[in-house]
């Protein structure tokens, strides 16, 4: 057969066939194809998380501008309540007079006699709000004087009273003056002005029908 007779295209097979070299660049060729899948596969990956990224951006964005729309609305509430918080202090050293009496009116026993109360504070300590100073006490006295018809009718009394008052509350003093027919006494309690008054049944705000 003439040589001139076989096709261009049937001698560059028979070449890519038997050549040594064109199978190594052919090897060549498709390995770093291969390498490429690699590269290709890391940046569709960093391009998703980019866009993620930015939408998260962009919600965030919009939730900050919608938060602080919402606030500025707020802001009047706000200052009331940060204003509520600045008078904790004084509000705490508050004594529940109504719930003291109603807990003297419930515990006083037939045999004794309310003559006279009165409710002192002291100790008191300097609280600056607001630019103003406030004299806080940090305790409350109660002095109860009466007449009693029983030996121990006016202890037992205090006795009943103080378990209703706050943790650290005390009886410090009960004087007795002998009488015909009655006997007089005094005595006095003393507690804490930021002390948990809920024995005393005051109720939080919270709490349902809380007045």
């Amino acid at each position: 057969m003439k040589p001139h007779l076989i096709s261009t295209e049937i001698l560059a097979r028979q070449v890519y066939r038997y050549s040594p070299a064109y199978r190594f660049a052919a090897f060549a060729l498709f390995s770093f194809l291969f390498l490429q899948v690699p590269a290709v596969v890391w940046f569709v990956y960093e391009r998703q998380v980019d866009e993620q990224k930015r939408a998260r951006a962009v919600q965030l964005a919009s939730d900050a501008a919608r938060i602080a729309t919402a606030r500025r609305a707020l802001a009047d509430t706000e200052r009331k309540l940060k204003r509520i918080e600045d008078l904790t202090p004084l509000l705490r050293a508050r004594l529940p007079i109504s719930a003291v009496l109603g807990k003297i009116e419930q515990f006083a026993p037939h045999e004794v006699v309310v003559s006279r109360l009165t409710i002192n504070s002291r100790n008191f300590q300097t609280v600056e709000l607001e630019k103003s100073l406030f004299q806080i006490p940090r305790e409350i006295t109660i002095v109860i004087e009466g007449e009693q018809t029983s030996r121990d009718g006016c202890k037992s009394f205090g006795e009943k009273l103080l378990q209703s008052l706050p943790p650290g509350s005390k009886i410090s003093e009960i004087n007795l003056v002998e009488g015909v027919p009655f006997k007089t006494f005094r005595l006095s309690l003393s507690a804490p002005a930021n002390g948990n008054y809920f024995g005393l049944g005051v109720t939080k705000i919270a709490a349902e029908n809380s007045l």
